[in-house]
């Protein structure tokens, strides 16, 4: 989303992460006032040698002064270079700091957030923007103490040297600034679109990547490729102009550079006639003049790369000031022992304002019951498991487990009770056995392997080349669908929950491994209140209590041979499978 920049605010949240380090803060300021100070004294001994000592028979003064002078520049050239090493410390520990917040901030929010945006979008915010900022403060915050230092330094000498010279040095500087002002005002905004723009192309990129399977089987390459290009000529023509309008500043620089030469030149060339200057005064003044500018330069060439970090930082606080919707309460209720007992009281919820998706649910779930939730795409079965589990909270009514409201209870609490395996599996890179593991990081080798075994899993793993310690690729490409979803369940059974939830758990298996896992699920769903949702009814004809949805509303509800006898909605779904 596209918005102003608001510098001084972003700098001042950038600064507290700079100002943890105040120690090496206050060593970088130490060294680069050493320098700064040996910079600006190095120029007025070369016009005390040239005005004193050279032509003299008596050489020494004047070697002794070249031998201070290389000291000097020595020394110099050592502080700047620890300067940079303990900066560049600085700016990696305030990165770290910054990626830890982000983070830590990310696996806070609610799912709604994740819903709402794109992956590559905010793994851009992650990895480039900070990269951005990154690259800028460990140079931002040098150039900017040292170039105050010399403005400062440098400044003062002049006057105290020759005033009219001083005056004729720094006479074009306004003009530079109302340059430097104009070309960042117009620069500072394409920055920001920039990186707004990379953000939605990674995020186009991400979503291309992930269902390349789908492009192909439609055929849909070219029109993938069109779609690409839009969002890459956008960044180009945006990244264009952003660099054009930072690059004026060099030949603007350049320009008013010259000027300032020729007006020392001059105004000394005349004072010298009248004695009111010296050669050695005007060759000291044009060095002065190369350090008055220098650090201008430095401020204008860094502006840019200061506008673009500012540009990355402000996206990065964005997801960082999403606020948290979903919190728990102050004094929450303890959940130790769950019995299994799930009651709905006038559930009413919706994804957004004035569309409702459940309207005034209200069920009762008794201790070891199995529920299956059952009704055409868009009925709310997903949306009830997502309020069960406080992924998402009611807009009205309330939940209970147990009798205890669940918004009065911790949500790591709650969801340690209750074990789920979704449609989607998703696994983590590692060995077999660390994604079982899981659902249970304490759990013994033989405990694993039994609960692979209940999955139906324990075969297939078994035959792979490392067992139990194969390793598993990113996403768990180099196992099939049915294999991923044996493994989730396992990592559901090791977990031992009180309350199960099984999201479509066998629509990813054929016909064959659904018989087994449905054996091992009736041992995992033995006394444990179980929640399954199944667009095959084979396989939830012996769960206790069938809830048929529609619309948002439980329109039939009983097993399933009541609700076979009745001849309404279920019967119509059931035989549309079955009448082959």
């Amino acid at each position: 989303m596209e918005k102003a920049l608001n510098p001084k605010q972003t700098m001042k949240r950038l600064w507290g992460y700079l100002k943890k380090d105040r120690l090496k803060l206050g060593f970088v300021t130490f060294f680069v006032l050493f320098a700064t100070v040996a910079s600006v004294i190095a120029p007025y001994l070369l016009s005390v040698a040239v005005d004193q000592f050279v032509g003299k028979e008596d050489m020494k003064p004047l070697l002794f002064l070249c031998i201070a002078l290389v000291i000097l520049y020595l020394l110099i050239t050592f502080s700047r270079w620890i300067t940079n090493y303990i900066m560049v410390r600085i700016s990696e520990q305030s990165m770290y700091y910054l990626r830890t917040d982000l983070f830590q901030h990310l696996e806070k929010l609610d799912l709604s957030f994740f819903d709402q945006h794109k992956k590559g979008d905010l793994m851009s915010r992650f990895t480039n923007d900070i990269t951005i900022i990154d690259d800028a403060l460990s140079e931002a915050v040098i150039q900017i103490i040292s170039s105050v230092l010399m403005l400062v330094g440098v400044t003062v000498i002049m006057f105290i040297m020759n005033p009219f010279l001083a005056l004729a040095t720094i006479v074009t500087v306004p003009i530079f600034f109302w340059i430097v002002v104009k070309i960042g005002v117009a620069s500072g905004k394409y920055f920001m679109k920039q990186q707004d723009n990379l953000g939605k192309l990674n995020g186009v990129s991400e979503e291309m990547m992930t269902g390349m399977r789908v492009i192909k089987s439609y055929c849909k390459e070219d029109e993938s490729v069109l779609e690409f290009e839009q969002y890459n000529n956008a960044l180009r023509e945006v990244s264009i102009k952003a660099e054009l309008y930072s690059n004026l500043v060099i030949p603007a620089n350049v320009a008013v550079n010259n000027i300032g030469y020729v007006l020392i030149i001059a105004v000394g060339s005349i004072m010298t006639v009248f004695g009111h200057a010296t050669v050695g005064n005007i060759l000291a003044f044009v060095t002065y003049a190369d350090m008055f500018r220098r650090p201008i330069n430095q401020l204008a060439t860094l502006y840019a790369s200061i506008q673009a970090a500012l540009a990355g930082a402000e996206r990065v606080f964005e997801v960082m000031d999403q606020p948290i919707e979903i919190v728990d309460v102050k004094e929450p209720i303890s959940f130790d022992h769950v019995e299994g007992f799930v009651s709905l009281e006038h559930v009413h919820f919706g994804y957004t304002k004035n569309k409702p998706i459940l309207k005034d649910i209200n069920l009762e779930v008794s201790k070891g019951e199995s529920v299956a939730l059952v009704g055409p795409t868009g009925a709310g079965k997903t949306t009830i498991i997502n309020l069960l589990t406080r992924f998402y909270d009611v807009s009205d009514g309330v939940i209970k487990i147990d009798g205890i409201d669940i918004s009065k209870v911790k949500q790591k609490e709650l969801r340690k009770k209750i074990g789920i395996v979704l449609q989607d599996t998703h696994l983590f890179k590692g060995t077999v056995k660390e994604n079982i593991r899981y659902g249970n990081k304490f759990a013994t080798e033989l405990e694993v392997i039994e609960a692979s075994k209940k999955a139906q899993a324990h075969q297939f793993i078994h035959r792979l080349p490392n067992g139990y310690d194969s390793i598993v690729e990113e996403e768990g490409s180099n196992f099939s669908e049915g294999e991923r979803q044996l493994i989730a369940i396992a990592r559901a059974i090791l977990a031992d929950p009180d309350i199960l939830i099984l999201d479509e758990a066998t629509s990813n298996v054929d016909t064959r491994t659904e018989l087994q896992i449905n054996q091992g699920m009736k041992e995992l769903m033995n006394g444990r209140t179980s929640f399954v949702i199944a667009h095959r009814l084979s396989t939830i004809r012996s769960a206790d209590t069938i809830l048929v949805l529609n619309h948002g509303e439980i329109i039939e509800r009983g097993n399933h041979e009541q609700l076979l006898a009745q001849k309404g909605f279920y019967y119509d779904l059931y035989m549309s499978q079955f009448e082959d």
